[in-house]
């Protein structure tokens, strides 16, 4: 139950948010949307950073595929890393997208050459195994944005209540 002054609602599971979130006005949506997508950002930012001070990260692929997306529809936000995807030329003269990151091997071609996923090695890093420990970085960017996410919402309320405060007076 999220209660606020004058401000009550139940909502259960993501069907119920979404049409909440859609029975909002625009304003309230876009307000919304804005501190979400500055949190998503910031969450990112600050896992990256993370990566970038982390000594066992050797080359930049995890560093490139922290990523974030946001649902304009039900405002809901999601960071995290990406696959990451290599196009290919075949010999047909066609090209193809490949999943993952697409190392050539010595002298260009397919032999000895690797593929790295991203998204598949993250948390052995995050969680560590019993060879590495753990080097956390999108946990701890989660937790650094919970306070700063409530401010934003806080604040986009108080622009929405200043904003409403003045229809009628020819200032909006």
């Amino acid at each position: 139950m999220a209660a606020s002054k004058g401000l009550t609602l139940k909502i259960e599971g993501m069907r119920a948010a979404k049409a909440a979130f859609q029975a909002l006005p625009e304003t309230v949506r876009d307000g919304l949307l804005d501190a979400t997508e500055t949190t998503a950002r910031e969450l990112v930012r600050h896992a990256q950073a993370r990566l970038a001070s982390s000594p066992s990260i050797q080359t930049r692929a995890l560093y490139d595929h922290v990523a974030w997306s946001i649902n304009r529809k039900n405002g809901r936000a999601k960071a995290g890393i990406s696959t990451g995807s290599t196009m290919i030329a075949l010999s047909t003269g066609r090209r193809r997208r490949v999943r993952g990151i697409i190392t050539a091997g010595a002298g260009g071609g397919a032999a000895g050459g690797s593929r790295d996923v991203p998204s598949q090695r993250a948390h052995f890093i995050e969680f560590g195994t019993r060879h590495m420990p753990a080097e956390p970085f999108m946990m701890p960017a989660a937790e650094a944005q919970k306070s700063p996410y409530l401010q934003r919402v806080r604040a986009a309320g108080r622009r929405i209540e200043r904003d409403a405060s003045t229809i009628g007076q020819g200032r909006l």
